[in-house]
């Protein structure tokens, strides 16, 4: 890591977050694959007639292609009312965060609001970081010494990365992952690392494969990646 950020040891000790977008993992986490659809996907659920003669207009495959449009307007302007912001922009959503994590996670709320203090106290310089929409929280993650393995020295490491399940598959953890990045090289610290179960989900935004490492308190091992 270069700089020399004032490295706050979170005391998130209920669980351990296992980065998979939402996004959300059965076991906390980075990547969106979160109900059961593969990461980066999303299905309407219907699918387009299988004849293969021509297709009349005002037919079921038109009705669907409509719809599917609309969806996707619909989408794109959704899309556009996302703000991302840290929580030192924001410093009064604060209670709200630690809430909303400790939904998402199951990590006491305490714990969260006591990582966001310091934060916000320029006690450290690993943040949190949220994706808003209209004031609602669609999205966040957060940045930590260690996200419960065994490798001290592979720190700081990105954390809790979650998007609300009606809010997926619009691109919000890649702009929070862009976020962090940006932020965190800005103040001198870097690369940065996260574990997760999930794979072909982190490349997509300049991670990198490092090495398996071993999970705090448990047998199974876990991937880390690193962002340089």
């Amino acid at each position: 890591m270069k700089g020399k950020a004032k490295a706050f040891i979170p005391l998130l000790i209920a669980a351990r977050h296992r980065n998979g977008v939402p996004s959300r993992a059965p076991r906390a986490g980075h990547g969106q694959s979160l109900g059961g659809l593969p990461a980066g996907k999303c299905a309407l659920g219907a699918a387009a007639s299988q004849n293969r003669g021509p297709r009349k207009k005002g037919g079921a495959f038109c009705a669907v292609m409509e719809w599917s449009s609309a969806i996707k307007m619909i989408g794109r302007a959704h899309m556009q009312e996302y703000t991302y912001v840290s929580l030192r922009q924001r410093p009064e959503l604060a209670e709200k965060a630690a809430a909303w994590f400790h939904d998402k996670w199951a990590v006491p709320r305490e714990d969260y609001l006591a990582c966001m203090e310091a934060y916000l106290n320029q006690e450290t310089e690993y943040g949190w970081y949220l994706c808003l929409d209209r004031g609602h929280i669609a999205g966040g993650l957060g940045v930590i010494e260690n996200d419960f393995h065994n490798r001290k020295d592979l720190a700081p490491n990105v954390c809790a990365v979650y998007t609300d399940r009606e809010d997926r598959c619009q691109g919000i953890a890649g702009r929070l992952l862009d976020l962090v990045v940006r932020d965190m090289r800005s103040k001198g610290i870097a690369p940065l690392y996260l574990v997760t179960d999930h794979t072909g989900f982190y490349e997509r935004y300049g991670w990198e494969f490092l090495c398996m490492v071993q999970e705090s308190g448990a047998p199974s091992m876990v991937r880390m990646y690193i962002h340089r």
